[in-house]
């Protein structure tokens, strides 16, 4: 790890894991002109990430299923939330990947979903 790097991972906070700040500095490369929106979303979105974790912590703690208020089993509501966590930092973090980067046609996953369903009928 680059000077840079370290220094940069040393300031973000805590209680991050070692994933969630390599996610902020890797993408803090990946984009070295950030605007400050960006930033802020950036940091907002290794938050979630963070939060995401902590949530499967307490998961593993009290586990997957837990009693509902009629006595039943119900799933752990923090297998939800941390659900929604990372969907948030996904959305975040989406604007900020490489162009092409999760597909190498630039394409969206819509347009991919299209085209493999356009295949698959095709064939009929």
């Amino acid at each position: 790890m680059s000077t840079f790097k370290t220094d940069l991972a040393e300031a973000l906070p805590a209680s991050w894991s070692a994933s969630v700040k390599e996610t902020y500095v890797q993408v803090d490369e990946d984009n070295p002109d950030l605007t400050a929106a960006q930033r802020s979303a950036l940091y907002e979105a290794c938050l979630l990430l963070a939060t995401a974790e902590a949530l499967d912590a307490a998961t593993a703690a009290h586990g997957l299923m837990t009693t509902g208020s009629a006595g039943q089993l119900v799933v752990n509501p923090a297998v939800a939330e941390a659900r929604a966590h990372r969907l948030g930092a996904q959305a975040l973090l989406k604007p900020l990947a490489p162009i092409g980067a999760a597909d190498p046609a630039g394409g969206s996953s819509s347009a991919a979903a299209a085209a493999l369903a356009g295949k698959r009928w095709s064939r009929r």
